[in-house]
């Protein structure tokens, strides 16, 4: 720009000396004369482009006079009109989504993919981000924020609707298929060598506590649960034997009332004289202490409240807790019998239903039952701390572990270079097979973020001249457009210079004419 800024002080030097040098001579010299307005008119063009030029940066001469001095007088203006134009119109949304919308991403990809410095460039940020990553791997502070990170992400699923939601489409996949199948190689397995003697103690030691801890309140509840019915039926049991031996029970009666009266010679006088005077009849007497049971037995069925049915259930109750060592070891001992008796049943009974073909779909339509059901639900409420926090945990260390076990066939060179090449390939081939969706994908994202972030190209722009100072932006324009300005000057003194060899042909042309 210095260049053409001494160019253009020359034109205007030259400009001025040609005005004052044949301002020296008589004018009626046509040639002079002429010479004297094209160097006058090429004077004037020449100071009123240097002016307007100057008045862009500073006050020409130091002179404050007013629009002069334009660019830091208007700076803010300036600054915002042309972050507006940048935002708006050279990269406004709809310029960019067009822009974004040419790119071919998956080309950009592929071409790359082929240069084997962009390859080997990948291979060394992999490996050694790989290496840092293991490395880091080992410290407290991963463990710290590999905890944090699943603890927080587990913690928001609930995993009962994720389970629930997809168990149906689970269950009748491939994947549901492969795991019965690999889990059922394993439960025959483990069946066909268990041994039985530690199966039944393994099934005594499970069932001891449980047995010892509930038997008890089991039968209680049982017997509260069935006491009305089991009262009932045996009242109507009890009058159906009396009604089926009354004449036995009649004859009992009779002989007790003899052996009553043969206790005592007093006893015997007075209810002979009884039965004399007909006052006493032994057969209706029996009959009648037989009616009396019956309502009395039929009184305790009917009356819940009967002191009499309260009393026996409250015996029965007692009963239990009383029996309760010799129930736990009768029910023990029973069990641990039938187990021993039955226990190769039992073990081909499984083993037949592993190999059943239906019997994958059965399991899966009782889990998706019991998934469903509100006591899974109610359990998964019960127990989500617990699940989540089994889950987190088995997560990171399913993470440790591999990590610590595949350490050495990550880092050693030729595995490295093996698993990177497969990697490589394996994502060339997604991309090849799935091109449209990675290239629509990669469009959409940049377009959403362009649109998302569209607000900072005016503002960067702003933000950047506005931390430019006065001399810096100055500097900036006059880089960029300083030539051009100076060439405004030059073309002013020529154009002027031409303008005034006009104006003195015409003036001549007039003053002849009027002669």
């Amino acid at each position: 720009m210095n260049d053409k800024k001494k160019i253009a002080n020359l034109f205007l030097l030259g400009s001025i000396i040609v005005f004052i040098a044949f301002h020296l001579f008589n004018s009626q010299n046509v040639l002079v004369y002429i010479i004297q307005k094209a160097s006058e008119a090429a004077v004037v063009g020449g100071f009123a482009d240097w002016f307007a030029v100057s008045a862009l940066f500073k006050h020409p001469l130091g002179l404050k006079i007013p629009h002069t001095n334009i660019i830091e007088n208007n700076r803010q203006k300036l600054i915002d009109s042309i972050a507006k134009t940048v935002s708006d119109t050279w990269l406004s949304k709809k310029y960019l989504a067009i822009q974004i919308n040419n790119i071919d991403p998956s080309a950009i990809v592929l071409n790359l993919s082929k240069k084997h410095r962009y390859i080997a460039a990948l291979k060394k940020i992999a490996k050694k981000y790989t290496t840092k990553i293991i490395a880091f791997a080992y410290t407290k502070q991963f463990d710290s924020m590999l905890q944090k990170y699943i603890d927080n992400y587990i913690y928001k699923l609930n995993f009962y609707d994720i389970f629930k939601n997809n168990a149906q489409n689970l269950f009748k996949s491939s994947l549901y298929d492969e795991a019965y199948k690999a889990l059922s190689m394993q439960a025959k397995h483990y069946i066909l060598n268990l041994n039985s003697e530690k199966l039944v103690q393994f099934a005594i030691k499970y069932l001891d506590s449980d047995i010892k801890t509930k038997l008890s309140p089991i039968l209680k509840n049982a017997l509260e649960n069935n006491f009305d019915k089991l009262i009932e039926d045996l009242c109507d049991y009890v009058v159906l034997l009396i009604n089926r031996n009354k004449d036995t029970i009649s004859i009992y009666i009779e002989e007790f009332i003899e052996s009553y009266k043969n206790k005592a010679i007093s006893k015997d006088i007075v209810i002979t004289l009884l039965e004399g005077f007909n006052i006493i009849d032994k057969e209706a007497l029996s009959q009648e202490l037989i009616e009396q049971l019956k309502r009395l037995i039929l009184e305790i069925k009917q009356n819940q409240t009967h002191s009499i049915r309260l009393n026996i259930k409250n015996y029965a109750i007692s009963q239990i807790y009383t029996y309760e060592p010799k129930l736990y070891t009768y029910v023990l001992e029973l069990i641990q019998y039938e187990l021993e008796q039955n226990v190769t049943k039992i073990k081909n009974f499984f083993l037949k239903q592993i190999d059943d073909p239906n019997t994958s779909q059965k399991i899966a339509y009782w889990l998706n039952l019991a998934i469903n059901s509100n006591l899974a639900l109610d359990f998964y409420k019960q127990n989500e701390f617990k699940i989540k926090m089994f889950i987190s945990a088995n997560i990171q260390n399913s993470i440790k572990s591999f990590v610590t076990k595949n350490k050495t066939i990550i880092t050693k060179k030729a595995n490295f270079e093996k698993y990177f090449s497969y990697i490589h390939n394996y994502i060339i081939n997604q991309l090849l097979q799935h091109k449209y969706e990675f290239d629509s994908f990669v469009k959409q994202k940049l377009t959403y973020i362009m649109r998302q972030n569209h607000h900072l190209i005016g503002k960067t722009v702003k933000n950047y001249l506005n931390d430019l100072k006065h001399e810096q932006l100055i500097y900036q324009i006059e880089s960029k457009v300083g030539n051009d300005l100076q060439y405004i000057r030059i073309n002013g003194s020529i154009v002027g210079s031409i303008v005034g060899f006009i104006i003195a042909i015409v003036s001549l042309i007039i003053k002849n004419f009027l002669r």
